[in-house]
């Protein structure tokens, strides 16, 4: 054997009793963990162990938030030549580069088409992180996961979600001082079966808000009254109350949008009339008011300024806000009220969802 030969042949001996050596110092427990070890580049590593959550965010809109085509549309991102838009719709795993109201998301470079998947908020660096009071099963998982306090923090949703100030709002609200946050209401507690029968507690993943129609319904309270004015004339009152969201109505994305529509209808079922020129997506009624936070460069932000004395017209939790119609007594039998969400501001009536619609005599 020639002395290169002989070297390599030793160094490889070497490598093998201190394998031996190293296992055998390791205990079962660490051996055990190294066999464990997991591939954390991509959220399909969860799915096996975690059927029940992974098919509830695979319905969720963080699970579409790089595909959705809404997202993708030339007036939002425009297929994410915006680049800005990447970082929340692809986030890299936030405990990773900050949480909290000062800290902003960084994209990942891989599975984009992953949106905000399981490792954007459930890994850090090596390892992953779950609520700080994990189950006693955890332990033997195959991720190991390792408690953390602030798991259920809106200092989690907010590197993405107060790029909108939803955070903000948030903590001016009733729900911050009453100790409720973002999963309470968005990832409500659901009951899971564990492999042993048994069943524990756990937090939905479907991400429920305003693409679901029993979270919007449960966001406002609307009110009619008819007043009567000085003289003959009368004024139907339609009052829009937001009580259960913890932060404005409509929330997060300014594209989003809240109408509130009137229509009168005289006695012999004519309609009355629009009362001014409709542009695209506020084609139906006699009047109506619009609660929206619209971009910078619209015009919209000057028209809400003078004739609702403010340029952002969402309603901050706890707020009530009204649209006031005149009619004629008499001549005016009946309204329609209805209440219209819609995911662009230019989406027509007929495409959002009607919240609310309701015939009220006069």
């Amino acid at each position: 054997m020639n002395r290169t030969r002989l070297v390599a042949a030793l160094v490889l001996a070497a490598a093998f009793v201190g394998g031996l050596v190293l296992l055998e110092r390791s205990g079962p427990e660490e051996a055990s963990a190294q066999a464990a070890s997991i591939d954390l580049e991509t959220s399909a590593t969860c799915a096996p162990c975690h059927q029940a959550e992974w098919k509830e965010w695979e319905e969720s809109m963080h699970a579409q938030a790089f595909t959705d085509p809404l997202v993708l549309a030339s007036n939002q991102s425009n297929n994410f030549r915006r680049l800005d838009c990447i970082p929340c719709h692809a986030p890299a795993p936030v405990f990773e580069h900050g949480i909290g109201k000062l800290e902003r998301v960084v994209e990942r470079v891989t599975h984009r088409e992953h949106g905000v998947d399981c490792l954007s908020c459930h890994r850090a660096y090596d390892h992953v992180v779950g609520p700080e009071h994990l189950a006693p099963s955890s332990a033997n998982a195959a991720c190991r996961p390792a408690g953390q306090a602030e798991m259920r923090s809106p200092a989690v949703c907010a590197p993405c979600h107060n790029q909108h100030n939803t955070v903000d709002q948030w903590e001016l609200s009733t729900f911050a001082k009453a100790g409720v946050g973002c999963v309470d209401c968005h990832m409500p507690v659901v009951e899971r079966k564990c492999a042993d029968g048994t069943t524990r507690s756990g937090r939905s993943h479907r991400m429920t808000g305003g693409h679901d129609v029993a979270t919007l319904t449960k966001a406002y309270e609307l009110r009619t009254e008819v007043k009567t004015d000085e003289g003959a004339g009368r004024t139907l009152v339609v009052s829009v109350s937001n009580t259960g969201a913890g932060h404005n109505f409509p929330a997060d994305a300014r594209h989003r949008a809240l109408d509130v529509i009137v229509t009168l209808i005289q006695a012999d079922g004519v309609q009355v009339p629009a009362r001014e020129a409709r542009p695209y997506g506020r084609e139906r009624g006699t009047a109506r008011r619009r609660f929206r936070n619209p971009y910078r460069e619209e015009t919209e932000r000057l028209d809400n300024a003078q004739k609702w004395g403010r340029e952002n017209t969402q309603i901050v939790a706890g707020e009530t806000l009204s649209l006031e119609v005149p009619f004629e007594a008499g001549s005016v039998t009946e309204a329609r009220v209805e209440l219209i969400y819609k995911l662009t501001p230019i989406m027509l009536d007929d495409e959002g969802v009607r919240l609310h619609d309701e015939r009220v005599k006069l």
